[in-house]
């Protein structure tokens, strides 16, 4: 080993701790090295060219080793980071939504809950809305939570629907009942009172007070028109039997008459004919049902076995035709034939 020293420039030669000359203390490091391939001399490792005959070195070896195991390390960082990212990325947003709707669920049942006992106390037919439920419930079991939610805002739409439109016919009738009330000489202030109420609590939507208001109010009226509301309520409900008969191409037309006659002499103030002749009406369509009940509750028995032979849901059909049966036996043809309906509406939809 030759070198100079670097305090003192004393060149030394051999492997010394210290200058000679001056004392100063060497660190000795050790240096890779090589061989030139040109002049075989040992050349420094982290040369260029050698020193002694002057050939240039390419790099490669160690270097080009490093710089690859470099770059490889940096993918294989980059594509761990990717995984990361991917495992740890933002739910989507189907996920968000089927979180979101899995919390709606129960809020919407608990609103759902109280107007379907309001519909019941009231006798307010939420038939469509209880269909629904059933569905949501079904859905529930099937781990649907979209389809489930789906359903149970129809029910909420459907059963808030059909207690506003009893509302909305409460304050007609008692409307009616005050224009009967001053032709026989009464006083329809306590009506004209009580419409306003229910106005007011339907707005501020307490529908159940609304309801309770206008259940008093028909009272109060009943007392002041006398028999006009019972022959009025049994000409609506001849209109609607007439009605659901016709669409089972049942002959009304004798029917429809009587009752055509009898909103004739509930317009002259006849009330006590007016009741007469809906009564009659209403005997006679009845007597003619049963064999077309009969008729369709078969026909329906079959279209319901084709449509599960088919694959289709018909879970709410089985229990819509079931109560139909059930109010056949029991002889309220007039239910029955109003489930039939339904079961037909229903089975259009699947």
């Amino acid at each position: 080993m030759e070198f100079d020293c670097p305090e003192c420039g004393t060149h030394i030669v051999g492997e010394v701790s210290k200058c000679p000359k001056c004392g100063v203390e060497f660190v000795i490091e050790e240096v890779a090295e090589f061989e030139c391939p040109n002049c075989r001399a040992t050349v420094p490792a982290d040369s260029v060219k050698c020193p002694n005959c002057g050939t240039r070195f390419e790099v490669s070896g160690v270097a080009e080793a490093s710089e690859a195991t470099e770059a490889s390390e940096a993918g294989a960082l980059d594509q761990a980071t990717g995984q990361v990212a991917e495992t740890e990325a933002a739910p989507s947003i189907e996920e968000l939504r089927e979180v979101e709707l899995r919390k709606q669920f129960p809020l919407l049942v608990e609103e759902v809950k109280p107007l379907l006992a309001l519909a019941n106390d009231y006798g307010i037919d939420a038939a469509e809305a209880r269909r629904y439920i059933d569905k949501a419930v079904k859905s529930g079991r099937q781990r649907d939570v979209v389809s489930a939610v789906d359903y149970v805002k129809e029910c909420l739409d459907s059963v808030r629907a059909a207690i506003d439109d009893r509302i909305v016919r409460d304050i007609e009738y008692l409307e009616k009942l005050s224009e009967i009330s001053k032709k026989t000489g009464s006083d329809p202030k306590a009506i004209l009172g009580a419409i306003e109420s229910i106005k007011v609590k339907k707005e501020e939507g307490d529908l159940r007070g609304a309801l309770s208001e206008a259940k008093s109010a028909r009272g109060v009226a009943d007392q002041l028109t006398g028999k006009y509301v019972e022959a009025n309520e049994l000409c609506e409900a001849l209109e609607k039997l007439v009605q659901n008969s016709e669409r089972f191409y049942v002959d009304v037309r004798d029917v429809r008459r009587l009752l055509n006659e009898a909103k004739d002499a509930g317009k002259h103030g006849d009330w006590s004919m007016m009741g007469i002749l809906a009564r009659k009406g209403r005997e006679e369509l009845l007597a003619s049902l049963p064999d077309m009940l009969k008729g369709e509750l078969k026909k329906a028995k079959a279209s319901l076995l084709d449509a599960k032979a088919e694959g289709k849901d018909v879970t709410s059909m089985v229990k819509i035709l079931k109560e139909a049966g059930v109010s056949f036996k029991r002889g309220d043809h007039e239910d029955s034939l109003e489930r039939l309906i339904e079961f037909k509406t229903e089975m259009k939809r699947i």
